[in-house]
């Protein structure tokens, strides 16, 4: 029996990770947004306690990446939300499908770390 340092990443980990990804903008400005009010009711303390967490967790899994490149591709693509589109016209020396598997290894990545930081 091989024993791991953590747990394997499953599907329901990489869904979990590309789901927060997908999210991250929406979250954050509404992160932005209670931060800034003096008074929040129960269910905007839960929510903004809760999102905050989330959304500190993927800055930080995005900025462990070791792949500079891979790095800003994701930044770019799920921080800054600029849609596919966007980004495989930016990063156009990489073909479609390597710049998607490129994207893949940085979900793979992000749900990684986050599940060995119990976010997902």
């Amino acid at each position: 029996m091989q024993m791991e340092f953590y747990e394997s990443v499953t599907e329901e980990d990489r869904t979990a990770a590309k789901m927060l990804l997908r999210r991250y903008i929406r979250m954050r400005k509404i992160v932005d947004e209670l931060g800034s009010c003096e008074v929040l009711n129960e269910k905007q303390q839960i929510i903004y306690e809760d999102w905050k967490f989330k959304t500190e967790n993927i800055e930080r899994a995005i900025r462990v990446i070791v792949d500079m490149e891979l790095r800003a591709m994701m930044e770019y693509r799920f921080m800054k939300g600029n849609p596919r589109k966007a980004a495989v016209i930016r990063w156009n020396r990489i073909h479609e499908r390597t710049f998607d598997r490129r994207i893949v290894d940085g979900v793979e990545s992000v749900a990684s770390t986050l599940k060995l930081w119990g976010v997902v």
